[in-house]
């Protein structure tokens, strides 16, 4: 049997061992958050695995171990994460985001490490992301599904200042709820772009999907018409398309510029994510819904400047005298509430980026300042750190151990989750054995591998 490890401090025990569950390598930010948060825990002395769905990269520390499982046909994304093979001996955190893996961490838990503890992030308003679009429902729906899955965690982490306060009112909500944790996701510090002496048109950048109304492609479309109507050289990319309907998209915010907007697909590849970033002479986050975008971390660690909307996460969070200086963060926040017509919004916004355009020479040097203040004190080792902290503040699961736990799902029938357990415990967990179901004893003969494993990690 197992027995949970102290997370930090004096008198620590051993190195934690993580179990972090996603539905993909990359394609969001949800994503990118798991793969940071692995290599900062196994940058901490940590043990970690890093389980996904279908292709996966090169893991992001020697100490994570990444398990990229084969998809079964008929089978959902987040079901996938519920099999048994490839699952790691010994756990004693698990990590879900939202409703896309938080239920597989606390099934997880409960059935194979019940001493673990979950962690549920909160990548999304999902009470209001919906009705934004016009679907309360829906919102409703989602909203239901958080508060449920919060009330199976152990620590619920909101991502930036205003998904914290959507994981505490959902919190609130429950008779018993767990505490809430505020990450700022961290900057990854990369080599500043090279500017040439002599450039007059200046790149404005935005990423974000096209055709999705809340993530202000529309608003940057009309900023930088206003822009070029004061005299400015500037052109506008917006980096995340809909391959099908590219040109149709290109059309309609061109139209909205009275100029060529460059449309470009969107891509998970962090190289070509790099390259648009280092082209860009301003990133404009104008979203009229958003958590916490990671562009802005992100264009911070390049050193570019950016601009982002206060209404939402990052905007607050740059706008917080206690979290940034007031002369390094709210000179690169636009007032708004979100809900204003596309053309007043963008007048509004080449308002505040005309300036920074004007003198882009200084306004670089402010961008460099707020990047070296985010490498002091905004990394994903900052952010992990933070993290593991808070759970060291969470009282400790009962640990009633693998056999107990084998024995709740054994009383549900030897098929399933009770089958697996059963192996798990009492088997040590040898990579996948065949159980005969029904009658007979469990056959020892072993399944076809169907887990593609990167890295090492041997306490796992």
């Amino acid at each position: 049997m197992s027995h949970p490890a102290q997370l930090s401090g004096a008198g620590n025990v051993r190195p934690l061992r993580i179990l972090i569950l996603g539905t993909a390598w990359s394609g969001n930010g949800g994503h990118t958050v798991n793969r940071e948060l692995a290599g900062g825990a196994a940058e901490l002395g940590h043990h970690v695995a890093l389980r996904v769905i279908g292709t996966a990269g090169a893991p992001p520390h020697p100490g994570v171990t990444v398990q990229a499982l084969d998809p079964i046909p008929g089978i959902s994304d987040r079901g996938q994460l519920l099999r048994t093979d490839g699952l790691p001996r010994n756990v004693d955190v698990i990590v879900g985001a939202g409703r896309f893996s938080s239920g597989a961490a606390g099934y997880l838990r409960d059935q194979f490490y019940p001493a673990a503890k979950v962690v549920h992030f909160v990548h999304a308003a999902v009470d209001e992301l919906d009705r934004w679009r016009g679907d309360p429902e829906q919102a409703n729906q989602h909203a239901r599904t958080e508060r449920d899955l919060i009330a199976r965690a152990d620590l619920v982490v909101g991502v930036g200042p205003l998904l914290t306060d959507e994981a505490i009112r959902l919190a609130r909500m429950l008779p018993s709820p767990p505490p809430v944790h505020q990450l700022i996701a961290g900057t990854v510090l990369k080599e500043p772009p090279t500017y040439y002496t002599g450039q007059r048109r200046l790149n404005v950048l935005l990423f974000g999907r096209a055709d999705d109304p809340l993530k202000g492609a529309d608003t940057a479309a009309h900023a930088v018409g206003e822009l070029r109507n004061r005299g400015l050289d500037v052109q506008l990319v917006v980096r995340g398309g809909n391959p099908a309907t590219l040109r149709e998209q290109e059309a309609a915010l061109s139209n909205m510029a009275g100029m060529p907007v460059k449309v470009r697909a969107f891509t998970g590849d962090q190289a070509e994510i790099d390259s648009d970033l280092r082209s860009a002479d301003l990133v404009v986050i104008p979203s009229r819904q958003d958590g916490f975008p990671l562009t802005a971390m992100e264009a911070t660690g390049f050193g570019i400047p950016i601009l982002a909307g206060s209404n939402i996460g990052t905007g607050m969070f740059l706008s917080d005298p206690a979290r940034v200086p007031p002369e390094l963060g709210s000179q690169f926040v636009v007032p708004m509430r979100g809900n204003e017509p596309a053309a007043e919004l963008g007048k509004l916004w080449a308002d505040r980026a005309e300036p920074m355009l004007r003198n882009v020479a200084a306004t670089r040097q402010s961008a460099m300042a707020l990047r070296e203040y985010f490498g002091q004190n905004y990394t994903w080792s900052h952010a992990t750190q933070g993290l593991l902290d808070a759970l060291q503040a969470v009282p400790p699961r009962a640990a009633d151990g693998r056999e107990q736990a084998v024995e709740r799902a054994a009383q549900t029938g030897r098929t399933g989750a009770a089958i697996d357990a059963a192996r798990i415990a009492g088997a040590g967990m040898p990579h996948l054995r065949r159980v005969a179901v029904g009658k007979g004893e469990p056959s020892s003969e072993t399944l076809p591998s169907v887990t593609q494993q990167r890295g090492s990690s041997p306490e796992l």
